[in-house]
């Protein structure tokens, strides 16, 4: 988020288009349309960026948000795949495992 905080004198609301004080240390500038102020210690970025949480990095450099949102899903769908897949084996096992026969062991399949 960036913040621009404007402060307007006696002697800049006198009249526009003369001139205008600053505190010292600070230096005045005039803008144009579209124009942004970045203090030194922000990154300025495009009104379209997309802002992450921390820890969207890794050593490689940055994920994109299309690419983050596809591997998440792609994710999901894992821990779904291996959840039903879990169930059929502890299902799959309780069958055998009270199977009286090995004919009966076989229709457990």
């Amino acid at each position: 988020m960036i913040a621009i905080i404007i402060q307007f004198t006696p002697q800049a609301a006198s009249g526009f288009g003369n001139d205008f004080t600053c505190p010292i240390g600070k230096q005045g500038a005039c803008l144009g349309y579209g124009d942004k102020v970045c203090s030194s210690m922000a990154k300025c970025v495009s009104n379209d960026a997309v802002c992450f949480d921390s820890y969207t990095c890794n050593y490689k450099g940055f994920t994109c948000k299309s690419k983050f949102d596809d591997l998440a899903t792609e994710y999901d769908s894992l821990v779904d795949r291996y959840n039903r897949l879990l169930r059929a084996q502890r299902d799959l096992e309780s069958c055998v495992s009270y199977a009286s026969s090995l004919e009966e062991a076989q229709t457990c399949y």
